[in-house]
């Protein structure tokens, strides 16, 4: 076995619309049966960090270069990855792909040694019965069991679907869903010994609806977002992260903001984060 295959299987997995609120009446993720969530929550290092722009193309250009502000983006955690000879796939609906690919890797072409699956809505008859994010958490578990990749960068968008047509019932549904799909894809994670990074790319579900008006809110909030790691090294841990009270995620403060995944990325995967990166590393 080479040294790059030898690398640890890092997994991060971005959740359109999952933000953290305390409020109830109107949060579609506190009114959901979350078990396998909270088991992650209450298991692994779990906190909530805050988005740097709001705006979901700058938000991933920090995601991807640990930068803050655009005039320093030189690198990006798939270039060094990319230069490094490490694998990569990034599996994403139509359109959010641009923004895991493009806007994350600082650049428009794809990278020597990655790959880019785009999944769409319907490709066969027996499309008609799977959901998009049914067909990325199949494709992302595959390409984890299949031992091709070093990195993994996928994104569902359901919960922020639904919740931005002010559909409620059907937010709280695929809130639920996504929690049993999370559980899903980590388990095969830690079956090949790996680490995965979810993360709430910005908050909806968390305030789907005026409360005084009970008109639907159909827009992004600025509420902070989860971030959890998971993993066999993790598993038990806090890594210096503020503990939220019965696993509450509303009940602290946010521990950061976006540019700090990518120092993150690197340091898992036991790279040298480039002096550049003003984010800094949480484990």
């Amino acid at each position: 076995m080479d040294e790059l295959s030898k690398k640890k299987l890092l997994v991060f997995l971005t959740v359109n619309g999952w933000g953290v609120d305390s409020t109830v009446e109107n949060n579609a993720i506190r009114k959901a049966k979350i078990d396998d969530f909270k088991y992650l929550v209450s298991n692994y290092p779990s906190t909530v960090i805050s988005p740097c722009y709001f705006e979901n193309s700058l938000d991933y250009e920090v995601l991807g270069s640990g930068v803050k502000d655009s005039s320093f983006l030189k690198n990006s955690v798939s270039k060094i990855l990319n230069q490094s000879g490490l694998s990569q796939i990034k599996i994403a609906d139509s359109e959010n792909f641009p923004l895991i690919s493009c806007f994350f890797n600082q650049q428009e072409d794809r990278l020597d040694n990655e790959e880019w699956l785009i999944v769409r809505e319907k490709n066969n008859f027996w499309d008609l019965f799977f959901s998009l994010d049914e067909k990325i958490v199949k494709k992302t578990i595959s390409a984890i069991k299949s031992n091709k990749y070093n990195f993994i960068f996928s994104n569902l968008n359901q919960i922020a679907e639904s919740a931005l047509n002010g559909n409620f019932e059907e937010t709280i549904l695929n809130v639920e869903k996504t929690s049993t799909a999370l559980k899903k894809i980590s388990q095969a994670v830690l079956e090949e010994n790996g680490v995965m990074i979810i993360l709430g790319s910005f908050g909806v579900a968390e305030n789907v609806f005026n409360l005084n008006t009970r008109i639907p809110n159909l827009r992004k909030t600025k509420n902070p977002v989860p971030l959890l790691i998971i993993g066999k090294d993790f598993q038990g841990k806090t890594i210096g992260l503020e503990e939220a009270p019965n696993n509450d995620l509303s009940l602290i403060k946010s521990q950061g903001d976006f540019s700090d995944i990518a120092p993150t990325i690197l340091k898992i995967m036991d790279f040298k984060i480039p002096p550049e990166m003003t984010g800094e590393s949480f484990v």
